[in-house]
């Protein structure tokens, strides 16, 4: 006998906040994890990949980044979205990386007997654009200040606590960041600076 009464729509629930999803994972429920990771790795991995050229790292510093947060989850301070708290916890891993590849290079250099490694950028620089190019001659810190502010559309006031630094050093960054791609793109005239 078929049942000619009308069926309700199936009620959507709400999506589970980022603070609410750190709280589970703070409790140790990992599948907490998996719905962050869903949410956000591919944000992060495109921020990874700019701020950094080393393709095959990418995804390793990505999956060490979600491994850090949920170590880390019980101190998440409840912002309603943690997407500028996972990209600092991203720059912490990128600034581990480039002091333990210093060191590596610094060693292979004393037992070669450099002062240095030899670095040619030359070839990886030329297959790049303009603004890649610039992005890639500005120091680490200017750089990854620009890609978040510009790319990953965050305040001032985001990343200065996603990198733990006060908002005027942010300012300041992004200041000479903004200028250095200028000059370096040919556009530094226009604006009144050399």
């Amino acid at each position: 006998m078929k049942d000619d009464r009308p069926t309700l729509p199936l009620r959507a629930h709400p999506p589970t906040s980022d603070a609410e999803l750190m709280a589970r994972l703070a409790g140790g429920e990992t599948g907490a994890l998996g719905e962050l990771y869903d949410r956000y790795h591919q944000a992060l991995r495109r921020f990874v990949a700019r701020a950094t050229s080393d393709g095959e790292d990418v995804d390793d510093l990505v999956h060490a980044t979600f491994l850090a947060a949920a170590a880390s989850a019980a101190r998440y301070d409840g912002r309603a979205c943690c997407r500028p708290w996972l990209i600092g916890i991203a720059v912490q891993h990128l600034r581990r990386r480039r002091q333990s590849r210093g060191r590596f290079f610094a060693a292979l250099a004393g037992l070669a007997g450099m002062r240095r490694p030899p670095l040619d950028v030359a070839p990886a620089l030329a297959a790049r654009g303009d603004v890649e190019r610039a992005l890639r001659l500005m120091s680490e810190p200017k750089r990854i200040a620009l890609l978040m502010a510009e790319v990953e559309e965050m305040t001032c006031r985001e990343i200065a606590a996603a990198l733990q630094i006060p908002i005027g050093t942010v300012w300041t960054r992004l200041h000479a960041a903004r200028r250095e791609l200028r000059s370096a793109l040919g556009d530094g005239e226009k604006d009144g600076e050399p």
